[in-house]
């Protein structure tokens, strides 16, 4: 039997920054009591959500019932008040400080006939791409009113929820398959150059019928291709009959009223371009970057992927870049990428926060859920120079065990060392400002791979920060920082925008 001896640390649990410069822990409880995050150097508090709605006749009186709802205060139907405390409204009457404002200009009915219409389609690809151009047009309608709203609420009836999002009815959607010419000519493109390369182009194009293969990432992808770009946020009729006709006995807490009430608000006003609470202590020179990958849908060869940057200031602005196509290796079946895309990459990334932050950064920390490769790491140390930085792996690790004495798993937070480079961080487990574990199962701690300059304790420290910082929601924390937690949901919107779109950079248009 052997026996090993592991040190040990816990990461103390960083503070969020509310209303007032307020600090609490928990997003839920700082809201309720301080309000969302503002400072006198910044610009007038957000105290206005002009909101847009798209939807047929049944979901646009569902809608306006939900947002007279969440206007008061809802009392939660959870035994822990700590886990699922009251919601206190959104006015400007409670510590929001905010109304929402629906104009009757700013919203578009859809007919029974148009999503008849769309019914009618066999293709499943093409009933989803009929769908995404129906609400693609009516958002183009609000979009060019004189003074637009600031986000629109993208409300599917059921029958579209059904027959185009997620269900039976969609199943049959598929990925393109490549003509024998396509297939073809995407042999040769690893072997030869192409006339297109130097601004040739073919002017004749066939016609082809929108498609779509998930509802949600497609009319994500596309809608950022309209100007003036308005985020948008997609309500399911399912959900506002769950929310507006809740059961305790019958509907647990996924669709409780205060819990909804709590993440649907926060998303609309983070949509809006208000800041629901930033991070307390969070170094104001580091630029912290995740890098990823993703398989572009409208890409026929399995070994590309596209290679994309999420870029976060210290006050929690997100950026998205994408980059360039990368090969899977035929070994690890990871991709990478070579020197050249991480200098270039990495580059962008560091101009891109300069300009937000305005300032250039001291420090960089880069997060990837995969091992850096010798030529990525030769990449990104030219575009840095001689400033600080951290190379991050943060990888998942399933079948590791810790244990502690009583009743609940180990604490979130906790620190395990490994080695002088790996070592294990539990950023789920027993949460002692909430008064218990969350989750359903054994908690699951990260592999985080060191090599830089910065001290482990410091690094792990932002990450268990970083994971406070999804306004998606407001539960108390995220598995994985924000700059890898969303990465997989990214890709799939950016895979359905075509390359021809100029993407929206802000993050409130991929959540």
């Amino acid at each position: 039997m052997i026996i090993m001896e592991f040190k040990t640390d816990y990461i103390m649990e960083r503070n969020l920054i509310f209303g007032g410069l307020r600090e609490e822990k928990d997003p839920r409880i700082g809201l309720k009591y301080f309000g969302p995050y503002t400072h006198e150097s910044e610009t007038k508090p957000l105290d206005k959500i002009g909101l847009g709605i798209i939807g047929d006749k049944s979901t646009l009186e569902k809608t306006k019932a939900i947002l007279s709802m969440i206007k008061e205060p809802i009392v939660s139907a959870g035994a822990n008040k700590w886990l699922y405390p009251d919601f206190p409204g959104i006015s400007k009457d409670t510590k929001f400080g905010c109304d929402i404002d629906i104009s009757g200009t700013w919203q578009d009915t859809i007919l029974q006939s148009e999503i008849d219409s769309i019914l009618k389609i066999t293709n499943t690809n093409e009933r989803i791409g009929a769908a995404v151009e129906l609400y693609l047009t009516k958002i183009r309608n609000i979009a060019s009113e004189d003074n637009p709203p600031s986000a629109i609420l993208c409300c599917l009836p059921k029958e579209i929820e059904e027959h185009c999002g997620i269900s039976r009815f969609t199943r049959g959607a598929k990925t393109p398959k490549p003509t024998e010419l396509e297939r073809e000519i995407a042999g040769w493109k690893n072997k030869q150059r192409f006339l297109s390369d130097w601004g040739a182009a073919v002017s004749e194009k066939l016609a082809e019928k929108p498609k779509g293969y998930d509802f949600r990432n497609a009319l994500k992808g596309k809608n950022m291709g309209i100007k003036p770009a308005i985020p948008i946020q997609i309500l399911r009729e399912s959900t506002m009959d769950a929310v507006l006709n809740y059961n305790k006995e019958k509907g647990g807490m996924k669709q409780e009223p205060a819990s909804f009430a709590w993440n649907f608000s926060t998303a609309l006003f983070y949509k809006a371009n208000g800041k629901p609470w930033r991070l307390a202590k969070l170094r104001d020179d580091t630029c912290y970057v995740g890098i990823s990958f993703y398989r572009d849908k409208l890409a026929f060869n399995i070994d590309i992927q596209t290679s994309m940057a999420q870029v976060f200031t210290h006050d929690g602005q997100g950026l998205v870049l994408r980059g360039s196509e990368v090969y899977v290796d035929t070994i690890t079946k990871e991709p990478h990428l070579s020197e050249k895309q991480a200098e270039t990459l990495l580059k962008e990334a560091i101009e891109k926060y300069t300009e937000k932050a305005h300032r250039t950064p001291a420090r960089v920390v880069i997060h990837k859920s995969t091992l850096f490769s010798n030529d990525e790491i030769k990449g990104l140390n030219t575009a840095i120079g001689m400033v600080k930085h951290d190379f991050v792996t943060i990888s998942k690790r399933k079948g590791i065990r810790f244990m502690r004495m009583g009743s609940y798993p180990v604490l979130r937070g906790t620190l395990v060392h490994l080695t002088d480079k790996e070592h294990i961080l539990f950023t789920s487990g027993y949460t002692p400002r909430i008064r218990t574990y969350p989750g359903h199962s054994i908690p699951q701690p990260l592999l985080i791979t060191h090599i830089g300059d910065s001290e482990v304790s410091e690094i792990c420290d932002e990450i268990i920060g970083l994971t406070k910082l999804n306004w998606n929601t407001t539960a108390f924390s995220t598995y994985l920082p924000i700059t890898l937690e969303f990465s997989e949901k990214v890709g799939e919107i950016l895979s359905e925008a075509s390359k021809d779109i100029p993407l929206q950079p802000h993050y409130r248009f991929y959540m």
